[in-house]
């Protein structure tokens, strides 16, 4: 085969296969919200200790997802911080995760008070051996001037997720009472949580994507080896 028409075929395959990683390998998973979180208060001051009396999930964990849990709160998208200390007793995806925290919003954001703006109480799931689900349950709050009240602020986007408003009806989902944390072992349930990586599927999705993406720069690599012009020659 002509040397030329020979490096043109191999150019031209190394395109069909970036076009073929494309096509089929999974897109990387976005998070959408499980379903929300309803308070028994819809406002508070942020030095409250706790901040709410309890906080529900709208329904259980997502089947294989319910070994333990956190109801945690934070800026949209994370980061998030306990507002309790970890569920550890199992079965959250058959009932509900229900829980009474046991520090205040600025506690839980390591004794410092949060900004004014959009906030998020937010429940995780989590499998024994696939990690933290993708998707968490999620009521949004508002901070200004020292409180918090939920619901988004004024003028922003809402979402498919309800907010626990005080002007909605307030969700029954089947939950036992909430346990009260106060008197667990935290070290121990700490190293329970620490021994888990929680990277969930979402992050091997996410890595076949760079293998893939890897392994075309690789075909694109040995393709300049095998075509460049060597000194000497010509083309």
């Amino acid at each position: 085969m002509n040397p030329r028409i020979r490096r043109i075929s191999a150019a031209a395959g190394a395109v069909l296969a970036l076009a073929a990683t494309a096509l089929l390998l999974p897109a990387p998973a976005v998070a959408a919200p499980l379903g929300q979180v309803t308070l028994d208060r819809t406002s508070g001051s942020v030095d409250q200790n706790p901040i709410f009396g309890s906080a529900t999930a709208s329904a259980p964990c997502p089947t294989g997802f319910g070994a333990d849990a956190m109801v945690r709160i934070g800026p949209p998208g994370g980061p998030y911080a306990n507002v309790a200390k970890p569920l550890t007793a199992g079965g959250y995806d058959r009932k509900a995760v229900s829980v009474k925290p046991n520090r205040s919003f600025a506690m839980a954001l390591g004794n410092v008070r949060p900004t004014d703006g959009e906030w998020e109480v937010v429940v995780e799931c989590y499998s024994v051996t696939d990690g933290m689900h993708q998707d968490r349950f999620v009521t949004p709050i508002t901070v200004s001037g020292g409180r918090w009240r939920t619901g988004k602020p004024a003028g922003s986007t809402p979402t498919s997720t309800a907010s626990a408003g005080a002007d909605q009806p307030p969700t029954t989902p089947t939950a036992s009472a909430p346990p009260d944390v106060s008197g667990a072992d935290q070290a121990a349930i700490d190293a329970r949580l620490a021994a888990n990586n929680r990277t969930g599927k979402a992050s091997f999705g996410n890595a076949w994507w760079i293998a893939g993406l890897a392994g075309v720069l690789c075909v694109f690599g040995l393709v300049f080896l095998l075509t460049r012009q060597r000194p000497g020659k010509s083309r």
